[in-house]
């Protein structure tokens, strides 16, 4: 599938940041939402551009790492499932995604998708969730 992407990009969190366009090309619908981001990446990173920063880390929709807001949704349009268990059977060749990061005061923007959930983390810890 070939899609074309529309990216938060951020520097830092004193910074105003935009959605910039890229293309997703020859992606497999096998793929998660993740690995086509990281393919994406690959591509910038070839043409001497900064890749988009996102985070992740067990990639099994278990740590909530995750967290985008794809096309207005909360990790995309599949009920119950998280951004890393997404899929690209989900979507349809030259489909327009939106992805942004979570919205929300108590979770500012660190840089492109990233955010800080430092205030989450403390209620985890604490015993509080």
């Amino acid at each position: 599938m070939n899609l074309i992407l529309y990216v938060w990009r951020q520097k830092g969190p004193k910074d105003k940041g935009k959605l910039v366009q890229y293309e997703a090309k020859g992606i497999s619908p096998d793929m998660s939402f993740l690995e086509m981001l990281d393919t994406v990446n690959q591509g910038l990173v070839k043409k001497g551009e900064e890749p988009i920063a996102f985070d992740s880390d067990c990639r099994e929709g278990i740590c909530g790492m995750c967290g985008t807001v794809v096309n207005g949704v909360p990790h995309g349009p599949k009920e119950k499932t998280t951004t890393c268990q997404l899929h690209m059977r989900n979507y349809r060749d030259g489909d327009r995604i939106y992805i942004e990061p979570f919205r929300a005061k108590a979770f500012p923007v660190i840089r492109d998708l990233i955010v800080d959930r430092g205030s989450l983390d403390k209620i985890i810890q604490s015993g509080g969730y």
